[in-house]
């Protein structure tokens, strides 16, 4: 003999609909967790700097060329490395700790020399650039070697993850 079974399920369309806002935030959210994260890499580049590129094993001391062309100029010889103007650091890290948006920014220093970052944020994500001379020392040249300051460690990955991931939650705890 068949035996037949019936089952209710109360609140089911209620349930779907729910799912479906959350992906929906989820799938809007792009612009808000990709600037948390660029946020907390910039604390870490912030401190790469201020380390001389402690957090990729340091940077390689300044040539005698170099330390007798800052001492010419009126800076210290020898430290601090990459910061003469301070305008490299503001705009590749300390500004990235803030940046709220799209947008192009950036100095030219008394030398002439420039650093440009454009920064294009969207519900896709961010997508950072920098140009100009001073954006060189990220890599080595036949002159000197690279002094990264954008970088990718563990550290720097934890870091944007987990921004990403409160980012992501105020967004959902948000919805009504």
């Amino acid at each position: 003999m068949p035996i037949r079974l019936t089952v209710s399920v109360t609140g089911f369309d209620l349930a779907l609909a729910r799912i479906k806002a959350v992906d929906k935030v989820v799938h809007n959210s792009g612009k808000d967790v990709s600037l948390a994260a660029l946020n907390a890499m910039g604390k870490i580049f912030q401190r790469n700097f201020s380390s001389e590129g402690g957090e990729v094993g340091g940077w390689a001391e300044l040539a005698d060329s170099t330390v007798r062309e800052r001492t010419s100029q009126g800076f210290s010889g020898t430290n601090p490395i990459l910061i003469r103007y301070g305008d490299l650091r503001e705009w590749t890290a300390t500004n990235l700790r803030t940046v709220s948006g799209s947008g192009t920014f950036g100095a030219t220093d008394a030398g002439g020399k420039s650093i440009q970052v454009s920064v294009k944020s969207g519900n896709s994500g961010t997508i950072v650039t920098a140009s100009g001379v001073k954006s060189l020392n990220q890599n080595p040249t036949k002159y000197a070697p690279a002094r990264p300051y954008w970088f990718t460690t563990t550290a720097v990955q934890q870091a944007a993850r987990t921004a990403a991931v409160k980012a992501l939650a105020a967004n959902i705890k948000k919805m009504r």
